[in-house]
């Protein structure tokens, strides 16, 4: 396991320790998607590439079905129960085939999210959830990843946080702000949008210092006028 990611991990279990009740967006993400899974209900795993979004304590009688236009990224994930190889543009599902549509580190690279919501629109049951989980484009992460070039990412996120080869993608940001987000989804048909922000100092904590303003940062943004600015949005949408 690459040095970054192992720091990063450190540096998260010391902030666990030193920040009652915070809890890891990925762990906050996957409780949400298990509560809205349903026996005999398929889901819709939007962006699977290598993730495991349900975790192990998904009902063992559910059909994830992993969606992902990246054909090595699909082939790798063998944890979902059938995998298709598409674009969330053009979802080849019939109308109201799923009680649940998750998501995570998606949005973000979205070039048009708007269609791709309609379409988790179309595909979802009526009272079906979207659960997602994206950057805060109002964040200073988001920032500092806005002032590198695309091209440059992947060597950056491979030294930094063990990303595989390939599993960086251009970043657009089109749809990961709270006012963007409620805004497109209501547009797509959605009846009701949920919005969590969760804050991590560790994504620039690559030695002592910078972990401790990561944390300085995140005290700041306990301000109600600052809250919505944290790195994490986990969210959930019902048609």
């Amino acid at each position: 396991m690459p040095d970054g990611f192992q720091r990063q991990q450190r540096y998260r279990e010391q902030y666990r320790a030193r920040r009652d009740g915070w809890v890891d967006a990925v762990t906050l993400f996957r409780d949400r998607v298990v509560h809205n899974l349903r026996r005999d209900v398929p889901a819709l795993d939007l962006g699977c590439g290598h993730l495991v979004l349900h975790g192990d304590s998904a009902p063992p009688d559910v059909t994830v079905v992993g969606v992902e236009p990246d054909l090595a990224a699909l082939r790798s994930n063998t944890l979902v129960t059938h995998r298709v190889r598409a674009a969330g543009e053009a979802l080849p599902f019939a109308d109201a085939s799923f009680g649940l549509v998750a998501s995570a580190w998606v949005l973000e690279h979205l070039d048009n999210p708007g269609l791709v919501f309609a379409e988790i629109a179309r595909v979802l049951r009526p009272g079906g959830s979207f659960v997602f989980l994206t950057p805060n484009a109002w964040n200073y992460n988001a920032w500092l990843i806005r002032a590198v070039p695309n091209r440059w990412h992947g060597l950056f996120t491979r030294r930094l946080y063990a990303r595989r080869e390939g599993d960086t993608y251009p970043v657009r940001y089109r749809a990961n702000s709270p006012r963007s987000l409620p805004a497109l989804l209501a547009a797509a048909g959605f009846s009701s949008v949920t919005l969590e922000y969760n804050g991590d100092p560790t994504y620039i904590a690559f030695n002592r210092p910078l972990f401790e303003g990561g944390v300085l940062l995140e005290r700041l943004m306990d301000v109600p006028a600052l809250h919505r600015s944290r790195v994490h949005i986990i969210g959930s949408a019902t048609r």
